[in-house]
């Protein structure tokens, strides 16, 4: 239960890709209040853009109602990982482009011959996801622009900037996919050595360091005290991942969710790591490797269930009739391989399609499951298995991915709030010893007591797997 006496609280603002947080919690990382609202991009503009400006009044005039309820020692942001911002002095220089932005093809194939290899950056070129290859587009299509940036900054970075903090670099960030750091050096990218990008970048600081106090305008306008600490902002998933470090759970396979679930596993050897595989490399907020997967499970399941929507009760019902008709959804509903190369935009289902709303959330369930399973696989998951953020509210999926790691035992949290809670116990964890007790969560059971039969998943698990990469 939450700590009886709260004094001092920190707020987050967490940054995702389709919705804005702002969360106020115990220095302990409890919960105390939050603010919702969707992120919206900006569609008139040079590219698909975040809407800065929007996300900073929002910000700002949230702040403005719970200082009225809390004492706010401190703020941090925590970001996606594939956003940066080109600034002169605390301004953007240009938008800050959405990772959805469709480049131009001379981009592409431009940024192709450029890329820095995989083994350093442990990812591959991805769209307009990696900063890299957004740095190329802006460089080339607004050089007049460019030429003003001092700094690039990533987006946590950006906003604590604007804040009332100093320009820095996080390492949980700047090794999120982007091209830009060298992972394995621990420097700037060969790609930013070559274009001369290098001294875009800040001196890196820890998550949670203290970078400034709160400016005098925004202490005005939303009525925190200048002693407000303005802390070094996080990568979201990484967050999450100290949450559970925090909580004296380091060694657990861990699952964040939501639009994108990546998979953590710490002590994987690095040559276990697969591009074709969807598998990447973070560094978290203490500088270490934390081995993963990162496919975009949340947008698929969204797309392979459309409108229909059932009761957990429903689906769960459901699954053994789809497993009877072996009806399954391959991969991939999205321009992207995921864990089988060659599978972008081949999505479909194959066997007789689902009859009902029950049955179509339940063949996406089983999709999100088998993906979750393949993930864990790869990275030759065997302890405690913890699915955290959007799918740890989702019942049926949790059930199916216990009863395909019969052997692991599987955990959901209590807390939808995953990603801006351990953005929350950054605040002072220099100064922490004993794990939090914070971090809540509850065992998941098999789907054997609701007349699924094990094996039946399984085998269905298995001719997944071999539909899907039928070549290798």
């Amino acid at each position: 239960m939450m700590s009886s006496i709260v004094s001092t609280t920190i707020a987050v603002l967490d940054i995702g890709k389709t919705s804005l947080k702002l969360l106020v919690a115990s220095d302990d990382g409890w919960p105390l209040e939050t603010h919702t609202i969707p992120n919206v991009p900006m569609t008139q503009g040079p590219y698909l853009a975040c809407d800065l400006a929007g996300v900073e009044e929002w910000f700002l005039a949230t702040l403005a109602i719970v200082s009225q309820r809390y004492t706010i020692g401190a703020v941090i942001v925590a970001a996606h990982g594939c956003g940066a911002v080109l600034v002169d002095g605390d301004a953007p220089v240009l938008p800050m482009m959405d990772y959805d932005a469709v480049c131009p093809p001379e981009i592409d194939e431009a940024y192709a011959r450029i890329a820095p290899g995989y083994d350093e950056v442990f990812c591959g070129i991805g769209g307009a996801m990696r900063l890299g290859k957004q740095l190329l587009w802006q460089e080339s299509a607004y050089p007049l622009e460019f030429a003003r940036a001092n700094t690039y900054l990533t987006t946590a970075q950006f906003f604590a900037l604007r804040l009332g903090g100093r320009a820095a670099g996080e390492i949980s960030q700047l090794a999120a996919q982007s091209h830009i750091w060298d992972l394995v050096l621990h420097q700037p990218s060969s790609l930013m050595r070559k274009r001369g990008w290098s001294h875009l970048l800040p001196v890196s600081v820890a998550a949670g360091a203290v970078l400034g106090m709160v400016s005098e305008s925004v202490a005005r306008r939303t009525g925190l005290a200048q002693s407000t600490e303005i802390l070094c902002g996080v990568h979201d998933s990484n967050a999450n991942l100290f949450r559970y470090k925090a909580a004296g759970m380091a060694d657990a396979s861990i699952l964040s969710t939501g639009t994108w679930m990546i998979g953590f596993q710490r002590g994987l050897s690095l040559d276990k790591l697969d591009r074709a595989r969807a598998m990447v490399l973070n560094i978290d907020v203490d500088g270490e490797n934390a081995p993963s997967t990162l496919i975009a499970t949340g947008r698929e399941y969204d797309l392979i269930r459309g409108e229909h929507r059932a009761s957990d009760a429903a689906v769960l019902a459901a699954l053994s009739a789809l497993l009877s008709k072996a009806t399954l959804a391959l991969p991939s509903f999205i321009s992207d391989d995921g864990l089988f190369p060659g599978a972008a935009g081949r999505g479909r289902v194959t066997g007789p399609p689902p009859e009902t709303p029950a049955e179509w959330q339940a063949l996406a369930v089983l999709y999100a499951a088998f993906s979750a399973s393949r993930c864990l696989d790869a990275l030759e998951s065997s302890k405690c298995i913890v699915i955290d953020g959007g799918f740890a509210a989702n019942l049926p999926f949790a059930r199916c991915l216990a009863t395909l790691r019969h052997s692991q035992s599987v955990w959901v949290s209590q807390s939808p709030h995953g990603t801006a809670l351990g953005a929350a116990l950054l605040w002072r964890r220099f100064s922490r010893t004993l794990p939090v007790s914070s971090v809540v969560l509850e065992a998941v059971t098999s789907l054997s007591s609701d007349g699924v039969d094990p094996r039946g998943l399984s085998a269905a698990y298995q001719s997944w797997i071999a539909f899907s990469e039928p070549a290798l």
